[in-house]
């Protein structure tokens, strides 16, 4: 029984965002929805088949986190350019775009997987006979409460207009589905709820989450309570509320077990021995995907792994470089000859067609994962990191006009980062600039910068560099900070479905 059980998971909880086919046909040796999550065991099944979504090539490790920092302003299309991701990288989507289809229907996928939990999740609580098997399914329901709110916060990020506390009752969210299934047992279509509504899900899901999880602990596979708490802060600053982002960064970066802090961010002053040899903690965690500054990474292996995050900003082919994208030289240049995160994300280069450059390496490929099969380039996403609870604070500070704390914050990540840093004392004026190129330089290619542009309502405009693509829509691209396209179109496929109730964003 247990086999089938699994099997239905891959093929009857397909998600919301699929066709629909796929949510109201069920194969005849499949077992039935009603029998499908009965008891702990199989519950504890449909939780794993939720971290597994998670793994979706589309998402963390893919276009996801990819698209948006190629739409944005740090990296160039390069002369070996394919145009991959090349309609973003020009800002010309279109809702037919295949890319914001698979990021769409990849989140609902997430989405409908908890939603069939939480509807079944109170007739297994009645089958439970002991303390210790409520408590397991609690720290399952938990897990799945905090999935939900990082899949819709996501969408809102991605799918959304940045959040103004004034006018998010005015402006569109997303569908908000709760249900697997409607009241009358079929799939239906909702139109967008307000920013406002989306937003007050995800906190409803985040707060029953923090009651549910127990878990602590730093590099994470499962749900921590410190991954809760990271959430809440990153969804805070994206709603302008500085004093419960601040609130909550602060409980992770003073958590505890013990006497002991459970995080501590990786640090270039500090070596230790890998199987590649000595390297700094910094870069081991890049390679290695394990350090005490990851709140919670998703898990890959040499058999179950996601997308390559590093082969587009390497593309190695016969020992040789031939990247599709390459930084943008405004970026290498605000690192300073302190600053060790140079050598850990840029190596300089000549590539096929004979140019020298730097190349993005931040995402090497984990021996440990694919090393042995051929180096794929594939690292395990770190979703959530300490060094963006810093800046989340530092940014919510510097709101408040508390300038000693701001600053506190940045000398805490800079001394992380560089060799030999003193202490920051920006000025009020001057303390927005430096956080927001403290986040493009620490959060690269970690798929930050659109989203951090759109809520700054900051432009940008490309220069002309040696060995990238050159045109109107390349290097002399110039994007103002109220550009529609800032916020993804919602795909065709889901406009259609819905027979025009979802409404399109402004193109």
């Amino acid at each position: 029984m247990k086999a089938f059980k699994i099997y239905l998971l891959g093929f009857l909880l397909l998600g919301l965002g699929a066709c629909d086919d796929f949510l109201t046909e069920i194969p005849e040796t499949a077992v039935p929805e009603e029998e499908a999550m009965t008891d702990l065991e199989s519950a504890e099944q449909i939780v794993v088949g939720i971290y597994s979504c998670f793994k979706n090539s589309s998402l963390y490790s893919g276009a996801l986190i990819q698209a948006s920092d190629i739409q944005a302003d740090l990296v160039y299309a390069s002369i070996g350019y394919t145009n991959q991701y090349g309609s973003f990288y020009r800002w010309e989507t279109t809702p037919n775009e295949s890319v914001l289809l698979s990021v769409y229907a990849g989140l609902y996928q997430i989405i409908a997987r908890c939603n069939f939990f939480m509807d079944n999740v109170e007739l297994v609580r009645s089958t439970l006979r002991t303390e210790a098997d409520k408590a397991t399914l609690n720290k399952y329901e938990g897990d799945v409460r905090f999935m939900r709110a990082l899949a819709y916060s996501d969408l809102i990020r991605t799918f959304c207009e940045s959040y103004e506390p004034a006018t998010a009752s005015q402006k569109m969210g997303v569908p908000l589905y709760l249900h697997y299934r409607e009241g009358n047992g079929s799939t239906v279509k909702k139109p967008r709820a307000t920013l406002e509504e989306s937003y007050a899900q995800v906190l409803s899901d985040l707060k029953k989450a923090d009651e549910l999880v127990t878990r602590v602990g730093s590099d994470a596979a499962f749900i921590t309570e410190g991954a809760v708490d990271a959430l809440f802060a990153r969804v805070y600053l994206h709603m302008k509320n500085w004093e419960k982002a601040i609130e909550y960064a602060t409980n992770v970066i003073d958590a505890k077990s013990g006497s002991y802090k459970v995080y501590s961010l990786a640090d270039v002053n500090s070596y230790v021995s890998t199987a590649s040899g000595v390297m700094n903690e910094y870069a081991a965690m890049w390679t290695y995907d394990s350090a005490d500054e990851i709140i919670w990474k998703i898990s890959f292996s040499t058999t179950d792994m996601g997308g390559s995050l590093g082969t587009l900003y390497m593309g190695i082919t016969g020992g040789m470089y031939n990247p599709n994208y390459v930084p943008a030289k405004w970026l290498i240049n605000a690192y300073d000859n302190y600053d060790m995160r140079y050598t850990t994300f840029f190596k300089l280069v000549t590539t096929m067609q004979g140019v020298e450059t730097e190349v993005a390496v931040k995402f090497p490929g984990n021996p440990n994962i694919d090393g042995s099969a051929g180096n794929f380039y594939v690292n395990m996403p770190k979703v959530l990191r300490l060094s963006e609870t810093y800046l989340i604070r530092a940014e919510a500070y510097t709101m408040m006009e508390e300038t000693n704390k701001a600053n506190n914050d940045l000398t805490a990540l800079r001394k992380a980062r560089y060799q030999g840093y003193g202490v920051a004392t920006h000025g009020q004026d001057q303390l927005l600039e430096e956080i927001q190129e403290e986040r493009a330089k620490e959060l690269f290619l970690e798929g930050f910068r659109l989203h951090d542009l759109k809520r700054w309502g900051k432009g940008f405009e490309r220069q002309p560099q040696s060995g990238t693509i050159t045109g109107e829509r390349y290097t002399s691209l110039k994007i103002n900070g109220t550009d529609k396209k800032f916020v993804w179109l919602i795909p065709q496929h889901e406009i259609t479905a819905s027979q025009g109730l979802v409404i399109q964003n402004e193109q």
